[in-house]
């Protein structure tokens, strides 16, 4: 299942040479989207832990977590919860691309 996914991010991800996605941005597109609720102690009003124990504050926990992000977020688009946080389709893109890269 995980190749299948990280088959899918390539395939989203494919824009004809775009840049590498670095991990600072990667961590920036979470700490803007996600991080609120995926943290150790989320700031967002209606969590008290993070949901499913998922915390996204590191980029070795963003790797750990990284074939659900892609499902959830770029093929799924479940996450993030309401969309009420903006993420814009160059971010879920860049997302995906990141993790096609982590092969």
């Amino acid at each position: 299942m995980a190749a299948a996914l990280f088959a899918a991010a390539g395939v989203i991800a494919m824009d004809g040479g775009a840049a590498e996605v670095s991990d600072a941005a990667v961590m920036a597109i979470l700490q803007k989207h996600c991080v609120m609720c995926h943290a150790k102690r989320p700031t967002h009003s209606s969590f008290d832990a993070p949901p499913k124990t998922v915390s996204l504050e590191t980029i070795d926990e963003v790797k750990a977590w990284a074939v659900k992000i892609v499902e959830q977020v770029v093929l799924d688009r479940t996450m993030p919860v309401g969309i009420d946080s903006g993420m814009t389709e160059a971010e879920r893109a860049a997302l995906a691309q990141w993790a096609a890269a982590m092969k």
